[in-house]
């Protein structure tokens, strides 16, 4: 039997919410020592979700099994396959364009898949000290 902990939670397909976002992910991997890391990356990946598709509402959930954390990021899709762009693409100086490159160079893997209702993006870090606050009652942020 895995001891594995989901933290998982809707939120409105809107910009605004990302900070409640990352408040979401830090309140769920207190304590662990890829909590820096791992607010980044779900930031970067739903902030792709809302930028880059038409989706009302992203759903994110933080799991953690064994000595991997994991985040995901549910959306309503796009045509669009989400990669990294190389450095020549990215915004110049500007703060956009390198989201997939730095959940790629921080993660231990990471991927996406089709699903009935859009797309999920994940990834995973390694923490093998990691032990996670329990899981609060699912909701929808207002």
């Amino acid at each position: 039997m895995t001891n594995e902990r989901v933290h998982r939670r809707a939120f409105k397909g809107e910009p605004a919410e990302l900070a409640r976002v990352r408040s979401f992910a830090a309140a769920a991997l207190r304590g662990c020592s890829v909590l820096d890391d791992a607010v980044l990356l779900i930031d970067e990946v739903a902030a792709n979700a809302i930028v880059h598709t038409d989706s009302e509402t992203v759903e994110v959930a933080l799991r953690h099994v064994g000595d991997v954390v994991r985040g995901e990021v549910r959306d309503a899709g796009s045509d669009s396959v989400p990669a990294p762009k190389a450095d020549s693409e990215a915004d110049g100086e500007g703060e956009s364009g390198r989201g997939l490159l730095i959940v790629d160079l921080l993660a231990k893997q990471w991927g996406s898949r089709r699903t009935a209702a859009g797309r999920l993006v994940w990834f995973e870090l390694h923490d093998p000290d990691c032990a996670p606050e329990p899981p609060e009652p699912e909701s929808t942020s207002t």
